[in-house]
């Protein structure tokens, strides 16, 4: 709150300084109580309480001094006195108008009051007594009109909301007041547990805005909606015509005392208060977005756990969870309503949610900003390519995927890259309970371990030690158990026990390396026998690891890391040069951008005319000039390079390698200069002569090819954000470099002269 550094010496002159008081002046040598006082520093006003520390006798030794930033508390007594001011106009008109129709009433310019009329007075008599009933303020409703209830509180009762949403549209209706609307409802009846009252009050209020701000010959469409989309839930939508709200205001017109902007009075509370009575139920409401108009939706549990009395007003309902912030969340469904119900469910629990109804929308909504989840429908048309997609692409590869199926198809999701797939129909805790393993595990940084054990003591032993270590970790009891969760759960890692029931670990290790999910992913046997005959066994079924009971959990954690990352070297190194593979430099350039290596360069090398070099002389020549390639680009970064420079292969003739900015000019010229030296020798001499060979292209059509060379875009790391993005650019680069004859180097779109003379590295 001071903004003192942390290295300044905190002393009471360099307090007096800051706070513009000397502390011991004001409580000198007194016993008085402690003294308050407002600073002011920079934009802050802090309240300050400084009480004085004596000794026995009651000499001064010190003091305690305790600042509070009241720039909340200032906000929040503005607004109060603000909400009293606007409520107090907002009554105070209306009822001026009533006042004065009962004073005319009660002083009998009307004429007399009928029997019943006249009831209405305390004694029965009409008088022009000012203090009459309809003129007195209300027993208990405090000294005023301007006593306002900040309270929502709703009662329990089993309601159906249909005939109140039919109903609450019928007494708007002759409230409209411009003609040529057109209104309709749908729904069928579906039971809740709320307040009635509460929640007509809710519809009419949505409705009433609709009805303001629809256009003439406008349309108003109110939808209710629930199960058997999703049990339990049921959605309300109530949708008008008119001018889509913006973005940036979405949230805020469910502030209290917000404006539209569209210059239609009301007091800006009917929103607010509409969400409170919805999330004192237990559910959520929000602003759709709809190119057509405006869609305002409320979710309801259909039987909600407990309902909120008295729930503040504005305030948000208590979450299921806790995270530090909120997770963004796609919903993907061709369904729309189920997809709000969905919405609803999730907003719940504090994420922000978008939802989309196609696969193109999907893919250009995640690679624009990647949501920490999607959910998708297994009905959206091409939903399996949209999740494999979602596995694979560089900018998407991060999102975790939530698959729900009809039953009988989860394994092929799970085969294309869900990390979670459902069948329908699915209970909202479930589908609430696998988001929440979603978002709360980062599923790239933390690795998944799937424990195979019959005896549950062990596999608690087991979560408990690797879920300390980082790792995501899932246990089953049996080896169907295994098959299955292995085949949702996709784990990097199994640790199998040997010695179970029905199907023993050998048994089930060889079931895994037949499927496909699992055929790769390596296994640590969990044993009480420590024969030499069972590790070869073990060992010779592709066991990775073989660990005998009982063991030490330190030592279990670093052989699943060990084996871990093993396993990561051997699937990211090229088979063929030996070097990193993509995973590996993917993991290099976020590593560095997460670092801000904003002096490292990447570089994207690619050979040009391999493919009809592969076709003219072979495979055989042309595996040979990648795996020269690569020995190349080692031997003149050993030279010229520095200890921190990184080299990977992506596939076929594709090289990354990184350097610093003062080197990497070099090198470039040097592995051009080099390559063109070199890669002459690889063709025959009556083709080197010609300078070209002749074959047929990929579609086709017999032409000439010129002797191959190399063209290299470099990207300053500055420049970019992401790894998908870096990417992106390199692509762009090493196009405008292929356009060049001959081999080029460009950086950052600029080409780098690489003349012939160059030293040889």
């Amino acid at each position: 709150m001071l903004g003192i550094a942390a290295d300044r010496e905190i002393t009471t002159a360099m307090l007096k300084d800051e706070l513009g008081f000397y502390l011991f002046d004001l409580v000198g040598g007194s016993k008085a109580v402690a003294l308050r006082e407002e600073v002011r520093i920079g934009d802050r006003v802090l309240h300050s309480v400084v009480t004085p520390l004596t000794d026995e006798d009651g000499a001064p030794i010190g003091a305690v001094v305790v600042l509070r930033d009241l720039g909340e508390t200032r906000d929040l007594a503005r607004r109060r006195a603000e909400f009293a001011q606007l409520m107090s106009h907002e009554l105070r008109t209306p009822l001026t108008s009533v006042a004065g129709a009962l004073d005319i009433v009660l002083a009998g310019y009307a004429g007399e009051l009928y029997r019943q009329a006249a009831a209405l007075h305390r004694d029965g008599a009409p008088r022009r007594d000012p203090d009459e009933r309809a003129r007195r303020p209300a027993a208990g409703s405090g000294a005023g009109p301007d006593r306002v209830d900040h309270g929502v509180a709703v009662a329990d009762a089993p309601r159906s909301p249909d005939p109140r949403h039919r109903r609450s549209l019928s007494r708007q209706r002759p409230q409209q007041g411009r003609p040529g609307h057109r209104d309709r409802a749908s729904g069928e009846a579906l039971g809740i547990l709320g307040d009635a009252e509460r929640l007509a009050q809710v519809l009419g209020n949505l409705l009433t805005n609709s009805i303001k701000f629809a256009p003439q010959h406008g349309s108003i469409e109110v939808a209710l909606f629930g199960p058997p989309l999703v049990p339990d839930a049921v959605g309300v939508s109530v949708f008008n015509d008119g001018s889509p709200i913006a973005p940036e205001d979405r949230e805020r017109i469910f502030e209290p005392f917000s404006a539209s902007g569209r210059h239609v009075g009301g007091s800006g509370m009917g929103l607010s208060i509409s969400r409170s009575i919805i999330e004192a139920h237990g559910g959520r409401m929000w602003l759709e977005t709809t190119e057509r108009g405006t869609k305002f939706v409320f979710t309801l549990p259909c039987k909600p756990a407990a309902i909120e009395v008295a729930s503040p007003l504005g305030a948000p309902a208590p979450a299921v969870r806790k995270r530090r912030e909120a997770a963004r969340v796609l919903v993907v469904d061709d369904d729309l309503n189920r997809a709000l119900l969905l919405k609803g469910l999730l907003l719940a629990d504090g994420d922000l949610v978008e939802v989309v109804e196609d696969a193109d929308s999907a893919l250009a909504q995640a690679r624009a900003l990647p949501p920490v989840a999607a959910v998708v429908a297994g009905s959206v048309p091409d939903a399996l390519a949209l999740v494999a997609i979602l596995e694979h692409d560089p900018a998407t590869r991060k999102v975790a995927k939530l698959a729900l199926v009809e039953p009988g198809v989860a394994a092929a999701f799970a085969s294309a890259g869900a990390d979670e797939v459902l069948e329908l129909p699915m209970q909202p805790q479930a589908l609430r309970a696998a988001c929440h393993r979603l978002i709360d595990s980062d599923r790239r940084a933390a690795q998944r371990v799937l424990v195979v054990d019959d005896d549950a003591g062990i596999r608690a032993i087991c979560r408990e030690v690797l879920e300390q270590a980082g790792y995501v970790v899932r246990d089953v009891g049996s080896a169907d158990l295994a098959l299955a969760e292995a085949r949702r759960f996709r784990p990097d890692l199994v640790l199998l026990d040997v010695m179970m029931p029905l199907a023993d670990g050998f048994r089930t290790a060889e079931r895994l390396r037949t499927d496909p999910t699992t055929s790769l992913t390596p296994i640590i046997f969990l044993s009480a026998r420590g024969d030499v005959a069972d590790k070869v066994r073990a060992f010779r079924s592709g066991a990775e690891d073989y660990m005998v009971k009982p063991f030490d959990g330190a030592e279990l954690a670093a052989r699943v890391g060990k084996a871990l990352a093993r396993h990561a070297r051997e699937l990211g190194a090229s088979p063929t040069t030996q070097l990193p593979g993509g995973d590996a430099i993917e993991a290099e350039i976020e590593r560095r951008l997460a670092a801000r290596d904003r002096a490292a360069v990447a570089c994207y090398l690619d050979l040009d005319n391999l493919k009809a070099f592969n076709d003219y002389y072979g495979y055989a020549k042309a595996d040979a000039v990648i795996r020269q390639t690569g020995g190349l680009i080692r031997d003149v970064i050993a030279s010229l390079g520095g200890p921190g420079d990184f080299i990977g292969h992506i596939a076929g003739d594709d090289f990354v390698y990184v350097a610093r900015a003062d080197t990497v000019d070099a090198i470039s010229r040097a592995i051009c200069e080099r390559f063109d030296r070199m890669i002459p020798l690889y063709y025959d001499r009556d083709d080197r002569a010609r300078g070209h060979i002749e074959t047929k292209d990929r579609f086709g059509v017999q032409r000439s090819f010129p002797i191959m060379s190399v063209s290299i875009a470099a990207i300053t790391l500055d420049r970019v954000g992401s790894f998908a993005e870096l990417a992106a650019l390199a692509a762009v680069g090493k196009q405008a470099a292929k356009a060049i004859p001959g081999s080029s180097y460009l950086r950052d779109g600029q080409p780098v002269a690489t003349p012939s003379a160059v030293e040889t590295a």
